[in-house]
């Protein structure tokens, strides 16, 4: 497996709220895409704060293959400490983050979901989104009230429903396989936002190394106008399959 990470904070903000994580130097193999939210820096808290307590949690089970339950006591745990920093920090008050998660076993990927960032599979002729967005966007067309063709330009379309940081985490899982030369990408919405499957699917299809095809994403972002942290997270499966 081949992996890139590439985390820009855009043209418009100050800070980065974005923090990413790729494990990939022993078992298990995983990664993931965080989008903090909240005001005096506390975004940047929440998300900073998924990668190393997530990491330190996951580290502690001693254990070569992550399974589902095992992922879900583990965003229970990080949430749980999101929680207990805002208790102890006022200034922190309404912080969360966004969460996806990808855990590698062989042909297998569990997918791990909370939130709007997401996770695209791409395969030898086709990319499908992976990960459904928890946004109030999303409620209304599931409702039936607007049209999927309409949420690009809904007003409410960047209110989450769900984050890491509320009192009782959700998590939607998803499991995919892939196939040598397949690759998974994880994003923030500053990402998804400026960029549709076709120029994703053609970006990595093309004869570039997986570093260049990262770097060529942030800038369809960034010539979008960058106006939000732009993360990018690629794996590749190799011959050799989930082993770096």
């Amino acid at each position: 497996m081949k992996t890139v990470a590439l985390s820009h904070i855009g043209k418009v903000r100050t800070t980065n709220e974005d923090s990413i994580l790729v494990h990939d130097r022993g078992k298990p193999y995983y990664m993931l895409v965080a989008d903090g939210m909240g005001g005096h820096a506390a975004g940047e808290v929440a998300s900073g704060m998924v990668c190393t307590e997530l990491e330190r949690y996951i580290k502690g089970l001693n254990e070569e293959h992550l399974s589902e339950k095992q992922i879900l006591d583990a965003v229970r745990f990080v949430n749980q400490r999101l929680i207990d920093a805002v208790e102890k920090e006022p200034a922190f008050q309404g912080m969360g983050t966004t969460l996806t998660f990808a855990a590698f076993e062989g042909d297998k990927i569990t997918i791990a979901q909370v939130g709007d960032s997401r996770a695209y599979h791409k395969s030898a002729d086709d990319i499908c989104k992976v990960t459904k967005d928890h946004t109030y966007v999303q409620h209304l067309i599931d409702s039936g009230v607007i049209k999927k063709g309409a949420a690009e330009d809904y007003p409410f379309k960047n209110i989450i429903t769900r984050s890491v940081g509320m009192k009782d985490v959700e998590v939607d899982f998803f499991t995919i396989e892939w196939k040598n030369d397949d690759i998974l990408l994880l994003c923030s919405d500053g990402l998804s936002n400026y960029t549709n499957k076709k120029i994703m699917f053609d970006i990595l299809s093309a004869p570039d190394s997986l570093e260049e095809k990262a770097q060529k994403l942030v800038d369809v972002a960034l010539a979008g106008g960058g106006k939000d942290n732009i993360s990018v997270v690629l794996a590749q499966r190799t011959q050799e399959g989930s082993t770096p």
